[in-house]
């Protein structure tokens, strides 16, 4: 290694991660969003070499950068690898979704909290607004997701979901998708014991 620069290979690809995290901070908007596209093109790959950017990347959420759904598709991606990592993440990413319902980012933010809801429940709990934000997406996997984020509530929080019943019989019963059927049959199912 020269000049301390760490760069992080997996899977074949490297990830000049020190460069990648000063240019995320940097106060130049351009720098921000080429940091963010490094990131994509490294995540799926490196995953592990990209945890390190959860928290400028939750932190990016709040700018009016123009990458929000980049920098939430690697949300998801982190999610679905290490939701620990993520996890800590949750209070920005519930704000993002609450007052962004339809920006084309929210589908993944969402996705980024069912990851973590499958795995750490209880950083959910107070966050039940979300999921019900994201049942009214146009998105099916969204509304699964959300969904999703429901079932694990109601399976293994003492969250009380009965707000939501109304709106999970409607889906089990009439959402065109399957996946949100089956996914909101289950937290009825849940909720009827």
């Amino acid at each position: 290694m020269d000049g301390g620069n760490a760069v992080g290979k997996q899977g074949g690809s490297s990830v000049d991660l020190p460069s990648i995290l000063a240019r995320l901070d940097s106060e130049v908007a351009s720098e921000r969003r080429a940091a963010v596209a490094d990131v994509v093109a490294h995540v799926e790959d490196a995953p592990d070499a990209c945890l390190p950017t959860v928290p400028k990347l939750r932190s990016l959420l709040a700018d009016d950068l123009e990458c929000h759904t980049e920098i939430a598709d690697c949300l998801a991606t982190l999610a679905a690898y290490s939701p620990a990592d993520v996890a800590p993440s949750v209070d920005e990413i519930v704000a993002f979704v609450l007052e962004n319902p339809t920006d084309d980012a929210t589908p993944a933010l969402v996705r980024a909290l069912e990851a973590v809801a499958g795995d750490r429940p209880t950083a959910l709990t107070d966050h039940v607004d979300a999921a019900a934000v994201a049942l009214e997406s146009d998105d099916p996997a969204a509304r699964a997701a959300g969904a999703r984020i429901l079932e694990h509530l109601a399976t293994e929080t003492e969250t009380s979901l009965e707000s939501m019943r109304e709106r999970l019989t409607d889906l089990a019963t009439d959402d065109p998708n399957a996946s949100v059927r089956e996914r909101a049959a289950a937290v009825l199912e849940h909720l009827e014991r």
